[in-house]
C-alpha cells in the first residue's frame, strides 16, 4: 500500500502561491494514491527529456495530460486547488533551502510542465496562458531592491581550445543592444578564481554566463581534442574519458578555465561561491544561458545568495532562442522599473511564441525574495518585444563546419543558427533571404522571400537545398566547398558572405552525439544483398517454423503477445541469422580509411560490399542485419557502444509503441535520484536516438522483459549459433559505461530519416 503523501516531509514543505492564496501540499489525497516528491521528480524528469519520442503523438499527449493531473492530485491536490491555478495569473513554487542535499527533489521537479498539462481542461476555453515562478526561502527573507550601479558581468566561458568552435559575437551584440546605457564588463576564460576575484572587485548588478554545462562541455571538448586531455575535477586532475564513463557523476554546474591550463569542472555549489565572492556579494539577477541549468545552477545560485534572482533552463534550449529570451529579459528592466519578475513574465510569454519554442515550459525563474504582487495588480500579462534600436535588417548565422550526404538527403541542417532580425524594417516591408552551396560546377540554392511582419524569423529548421547534384551522390573523398548567404531589404542587397564548408562522402558517418543520428540512412533494406539474403532465408523460415507454407510476415504471425506467438518473430529472426551464416560465410575486417578533419568519422559498407568481401566491421553486420529486419516487418534497432555495434530487434510492434510512449514501466526508476546527480545527462534530442545512462536502465529493463532482443552479429564471422549471439548480445550490453545510445530504425523512418540512394550491383 502506498504512504500517505503527508509522510513526505520535503513535499510537506512546499506550497504554490497564486494572488490571496497559498495552496499546501502534501495532504492526503482523496481518489488517486499517494505519490512521493522524490520518485515522481525522477520519472517526470525522464518524460520530459524523452519528450521527442512522444511529443508528436496526440494519444501521448492526452495521456501526459491525465498522469500530470494524476500526480498532483497525488500531492495532495483537489479539483477546486488545480481550477483556482488555472485562473490565476501566475504561480509561485515556494520552497524552503537548508542545503544543497537537503529538499533537491522540489527543486529538479518540473513543476512548470505538470502545473500547464494539469490545468490545461480548465484554460482551453478561453486560452489563458500563467506564469510560473519559484521562490527558495532560505530565512528571513531580502526585500526586492533596485541595482544602483547598474553594471553587468558578461561571463563567456570557452576553455580548452573550445573557442576555436564557439562564437559569442552574436550575443554579445545583442547584450549590448538590450543593455542600453548599463555598463558592460567582459570576463573571458575565467578560472573560479579570476571570477571570483572579478565579482568582489566590480561587485556587477547582473552577471551573465554564457558557456558550457560541464557534461556538454566536456563532450565537445571530446570532439576536438585527444582522448588524453587531462581536465581539473573538483576532486583532482582527470582524464576526460574517465570524467565522460559515468556520465551522471559529472556535477552540474559551469565548464571554466584550470588554474594551470584547460578546462574545469566547477559545480553549482562551487560556482555560487565564486559569484557571491565569498558571501560579499549578491547580485540583483543572474541569467544562466547554460543548458540544463535550472535544477541546480540557477537555483543555488538564489539559494546561497549570489543572487536575488536568477534564470536557467530545466534542458537544452536552441541558442538562438536562448540569446533571444534574455534580451528580451534585459530589454524590459528599463521599461519594468528593475522589476526582474515582471520582465521575466513578459519574455517568457513572447518566447514562447516561437515556432521552436517546444521547451518553453523549461524555462525557469529562481527568486530569493517573496514575489510583490503590488507590482502587478494593474497589469494583464503581456508578450514583451524588443525595442527598435534603428538598426537595419540582419541575419546571424553560425553554419556547419562539415557535413555528409545523409545530413542533406534528410533535411538536416546546412545552419547551426540562422535567424534574421527585422531591426528598423518597416512591419509591411519585404525581407529575402538566399542560401548558396556551391557543387563544382553546379549550385544547390534555397531561397525565402517574406514580409517582415514579427520581430525576427528563424529559419534554422527551413533552410535545406535540393538534391540534384550529381556531385554529392558520386563523392569519393572529402571536398572543400563555399556556403552563402545574402540577405536583401525590398529587394535591395543588404549583405553577402560565404563560410567554408566541407562535404564528406556518401558512405562517411560521423559517429558522436551530433551526427550520429543519421545512422539509420545506412540501413538499406532494399540494397540487393539485402533482398537475396531474405530470398536465401526463405527456406530456412518453414524448418524453424515447422510449416512448409510458412514464411516472413513481421508481427502479422504474433497478433497477441503470449509466449507462443512471439515465438514465431523470433523465428524469422533466427531464419536471417542462418541464411547470412550459411550461405554467406563472413569473415571481420578492418573498417576502410576515411579523411575527415574529426577522429570520429567512419566510412561504411554497404550490404552488397560486405557480400562481395565476404567481410565487414561490427557496426557494417550490424546495419546489414537490421536491414533485413526491416524487409520483412521486424522493427529492428541499432545498439551503439564505445567502440562498438549490434542490433536488436523488438518482439512485437506494441512493445516499439509503449517504449515510443515512455510509458509508466519504462520510465519509472531509469534515472536515479540525488542531490548530487547531473541532471543533463539522458536528453533525448531526437525521437530515434536516446543517450546516457538513464535510456540504458530503460533499455536494461526492456531486455530483462524479453521485449527487445540484442543480438551480438559479429558471431556471425565465428560462425556461432542464433541463441548464443542473443546471449553474446545481452552480455555485450551488461556494462552501463560501456552504452552510447540506441537507434530505433522505425522511429526514424516516421520521421523522414530514410535509406540513402546508394545502388549498387549484385556481385
Amino acid at each position: 500500500m502506498a504512504k500517505a503523501a503527508g509522510s513526505d516531509p520535503v513535499l510537506a514543505r512546499i506550497s504554490l502561491v497564486i494572488p490571496g492564496r497559498a495552496i499546501a501540499l502534501g495532504g492526503e489525497p482523496e481518489d488517486v494514491p499517494a505519490c512521493r516528491l522524490d520518485t515522481e521528480a525522477m520519472r517526470w524528469t525522464y518524460v520530459l527529456r524523452a519528450r521527442e519520442r512522444w511529443l508528436g503523438s496526440s494519444d501521448a499527449s492526452n495521456s501526459r495530460e491525465e498522469q500530470a493531473t494524476r500526480t498532483l492530485k497525488g500531492f495532495g491536490l483537489k479539483d477546486a486547488d488545480l481550477e483556482a491555478l488555472a485562473r490565476a495569473p501566475r504561480i509561485v513554487v515556494r520552497m524552503p533551502y537548508t542545503s544543497e542535499h537537503e529538499g533537491w527533489q522540489g527543486r529538479v521537479f518540473p513543476w512548470e510542465y505538470l502545473l500547464a498539462k494539469a490545468t490545461r481542461r480548465y484554460r482551453k476555453v478561453d486560452n489563458h496562458h500563467f506564469t510560473v515562478m519559484r521562490e527558495v526561502v532560505t530565512g528571513a527573507p531580502p526585500r526586492w531592491k533596485k541595482p544602483r550601479k547598474r553594471s553587468l558581468l558578461y561571463v563567456q566561458s570557452a576553455p580548452g581550445g573550445l573557442r576555436q568552435a564557439w562564437d559569442f559575437s552574436a550575443e554579445i551584440k545583442r547584450l549590448k543592444q538590450a543593455l542600453g546605457n548599463i555598463q558592460l564588463i567582459e570576463l573571458k576564460d575565467p578560472s573560479w578564481q579570476q571570477l571570483h576575484d572579478v565579482v568582489k572587485q566590480r561587485k556587477p548588478d547582473l552577471i551573465h554566463l554564457s558557456g558550457f554545462d560541464n557534461l556538454a562541455g566536456l563532450k565537445a571538448l571530446r570532439d576536438l581534442v585527444p582522448d588524453h586531455e587531462t581536465v581539473e575535477a573538483e576532486i583532482g586532475p582527470m582524464r576526460l574519458d574517465d570524467l565522460l564513463a559515468k556520465e551522471s557523476s559529472v556535477p552540474d554546474g559551469m565548464l571554466l578555465a584550470g588554474e594551470a591550463a584547460g578546462a574545469a569542472v566547477v559545480g553549482a555549489q562551487r560556482l555560487a561561491e565564486a559569484l557571491s565572492a565569498g558571501g560579499e556579494h549578491c547580485a540583483y539577477f543572474v541569467s544562466v544561458s547554460l543548458d540544463n541549468s535550472a535544477a541546480r545552477t540557477a537555483a543555488l545560485i538564489v539559494a546561497e545568495r549570489a543572487a536575488l534572482s536568477a534564470v536557467g533552463f530545466q534542458d537544452a534550449i536552441e541558442n538562438q532562442l536562448a540569446d533571444f529570451f534574455f534580451e528580451l529579459v534585459y530589454s524590459q528592466l528599463d521599461q519594468r522599473v528593475w522589476n526582474l519578475p515582471l520582465a521575466f513574465e513578459g519574455a517568457w510569454l513572447r518566447a514562447r511564441k516561437e515556432p521552436n519554442a517546444t521547451r518553453a515550459t523549461g524555462v525557469t525563474l529562481w527568486m530569493g525574495a517573496p514575489l510583490n504582487e503590488a507590482a502587478f495588480s494593474d497589469r494583464e500579462p503581456k508578450a514583451a518585444e524588443l525595442r527598435d534600436a534603428g538598426t537595419p535588417p540582419r541575419v546571424q548565422t553560425v553554419p556547419e563546419a562539415e557535413l555528409n550526404y545523409s545530413v542533406l538527403h534528410n533535411n538536416g541542417r546546412l545552419f547551426r543558427q540562422i535567424v534574421v532580425e527585422r531591426g528598423s524594417a518597416a512591419p509591411d516591408d519585404w525581407l529575402s533571404v538566399d542560401v548558396e552551396l556551391q557543387l563544382g560546377a553546379e549550385q544547390a540554392r534555397y531561397s525565402k522571400r517574406f514580409v517582415a511582419d514579427e520581430t525576427r524569423f528563424d529559419l534554422s529548421s527551413e533552410v535545406h537545398v535540393p538534391l540534384t547534384a550529381a556531385l554529392m551522390r558520386s563523392l569519393q573523398e572529402a571536398v572543400n566547398s563555399t556556403l552563402m548567404v545574402q540577405l536583401s531589404h525590398n529587394d535591395q542587397v543588404l549583405t553577402r558572405n560565404s563560410h567554408r564548408l566541407r562535404l564528406l562522402p556518401v558512405d562517411q558517418w560521423r559517429d558522436n552525439d551530433k551526427d550520429g543520428q543519421w545512422l539509420p540512412s545506412f540501413v538499406l533494406p532494399r540494397d540487393p544483398a539485402v533482398v537475396s539474403a531474405v530470398e536465401l532465408a526463405q527456406r530456412y523460415v518453414r524448418v524453424l517454423r515447422d510449416n512448409p507454407a510458412a514464411g516472413f510476415e513481421g508481427y502479422q504471425a504474433a497478433p497477441g503477445t503470449d509466449e507462443e506467438q512471439l515465438r514465431e518473430v523470433d523465428l524469422q529472426v533466427q531464419a536471417i541469422w542462418a541464411a547470412l551464416l550459411h550461405e554467406w560465410r563472413l569473415g571481420y575486417i578492418n573498417p576502410p580509411p576515411s579523411y575527415s578533419s574529426k577522429l570520429d568519422s567512419q566510412r561504411l559498407r554497404t550490404p552488397t560490399t560486405i557480400l562481395g568481401g565476404r567481410a565487414g566491421t561490427c557496426i557494417d553486420l550490424a546495419l546489414l542485419f537490421a536491414a533485413c529486419l526491416e524487409l520483412i516487418d521486424v522493427y529492428p534497432v541499432i545498439f551503439l557502444l564505445n567502440g562498438h555495434a549490434l542490433p536488436g530487434y523488438w518482439r512485437h510492434n506494441s512493445f516499439q509503441a509503449d517504449y515510443l510512449a515512455v510509458s509508466s514501466d519504462g520510465a519509472q526508476g531509469a534515472m536515479a535520484g540525488a542531490a548530487d546527480r547531473n541532471s543533463s545527462a539522458s536528453l533525448q534530442r531526437h525521437a530515434w536516438q536516446a543517450i546516457g545512462n538513464a535510456p540504458y536502465r530503460e533499455v536494461r529493463q526492456l531486455i530483462r522483459a524479453r521485449r527487445l532482443v540484442p543480438i551480438e552479429t559479429v558471431r556471425l564471422t565465428e560462425h556461432c549459433g542464433f541463441v548464443e549471439a542473443v546471449e553474446a548480445g545481452i552480455d555485450a550490453l551488461s556494462e552501463a559505461d560501456d552504452f552510447h545510445s540506441v537507434l530505433d530504425i522505425v522511429t526514424a523512418r516516421m520521421n523522414g530519416i530514410t535509406p540513402l540512394p546508394i545502388v549498387e550491383e549484385r556481385p
